[in-house]
């Protein structure tokens, strides 16, 4: 097709696109907002544009910059034992989006085709201008099947390819945050080490896991290596695995959890025993929840940045960059009793 003549079809979007080599929603791009397409595209795209005498619908655009004020969270299914990091991220998500002049809206849709067909709903229906979505499995159809669909969206977690998935994603490096808690008790003396709730179906657990043993290789706590622990994440199992280390003929004097449940159980198993978690085993977790402060003991736990990860997400869905990014936020340690040996 080359440009258009009396009474002939006028030339598309799709058009455009076809010619380019590009999709629909780079050339939408180009129009609208051509501060993230990359020049050599831009140039790509006038040039399909002048051949083709494609001219944009002013009405169209018009309807295209009016997005709908909404971005949809796509809510994980409930968890048995509750996920206190979680329920809090929809508040910080809730928040990002209210900075930036939009709401949020939650889809409790489950089934992977029943989600898809309720996100193009949502997206194509003009009620949401882009998805969240969250607790990716390795192998996640979601992300798949929104970008077949050209649906705007930005990932909670990556899946298993990580840096090379042709989507954008935020997360907190969770090998780094476990590796903190490591280094955390190893400076205050500790050799023999355990890490408990190893996942490795699912990525972030692994990546935790990661960080445990690199940063157990890198202090030389090679027996440390040998207490790798996969369990549930619920304080109930962290009550039961505490007590089965301890009961070691080796066991160790620091306990380095997956989630903060875990790490209230073991430090339940400890002063059962008439043991002071800090002095005489010293115990952490994961996610800062308000787990890490009932009772006498205060749990040192790993903080994710929940509010700055919602904001980057929230940034992705709106500007829907061309070049997928790929975002790992830095975690906090925060220190309380739990590994204080003076205590």
């Amino acid at each position: 097709m080359s440009g258009t003549t009396p009474g002939s079809r006028k030339a598309s979007m799709s058009d455009v696109a076809d010619l380019a080599g590009v999709s629909a929603m780079t050339v939408s791009n180009v129009i609208n907002r051509p501060e993230v397409v990359s020049e050599a595209t831009r140039v790509k795209v006038h040039a399909a544009m002048r051949e083709l005498r494609y001219r944009n619908n002013l009405v169209a655009r018009s309807l295209r910059l009016a997005q709908p004020r909404q971005i949809a969270y796509v809510l994980p299914a409930q968890d048995s034992v509750g996920n206190q990091y979680m329920d809090a991220f929809v508040h910080d998500l809730a928040a990002g989006c209210q900075a930036v002049d939009r709401n949020l809206t939650l889809v409790a849709v489950r089934g992977t085709e029943a989600l898809m067909r309720a996100c193009e709903d949502l997206y194509f229906g003009q009620s949401a201008a882009g998805f969240v979505i969250s607790n990716l499995g390795p192998d996640d159809p979601r992300p798949v099947g929104l970008r077949k669909r050209g649906i705007p969206f930005a990932a909670y977690g990556r899946t298993a390819e990580a840096f090379a998935s042709p989507w954008s994603w935020v997360e907190a490096d969770a090998a780094q945050g476990i590796a903190m808690a490591v280094d955390h008790v190893a400076d205050r003396g500790h050799r023999e080490l355990a890490f408990v709730g190893a996942a490795p179906g699912i990525v972030t657990m692994a990546q935790r896991e990661i960080g445990y043993r690199e940063a157990c290789e890198r202090r030389g706590l090679t027996s440390s290596l040998a207490r790798i622990v996969q369990c549930g994440r619920d304080l109930e199992t962290g009550v039961r695995v505490a007590a089965d280390l301890l009961d070691a003929p080796v066991p160790p004097t620091a306990i380095i959890c997956v989630s903060d449940p875990l790490a209230a159980g073991a430090v339940i198993t400890l002063q059962s025993r008439g043991l002071v978690p800090g002095r005489d085993a010293a115990v952490t977790g994961y996610d800062d929840t308000t787990l890490t402060k009932f009772g006498t003991v205060g749990i040192s736990s790993v903080r994710q940045p929940s509010a700055a990860i919602a904001a980057e997400l929230v940034r992705l869905v709106i500007e829907r960059p061309e070049t997928p990014e790929h975002v790992l936020l830095p975690p906090s340690l925060v220190e309380r009793s739990s590994t204080d040996p003076a205590v």
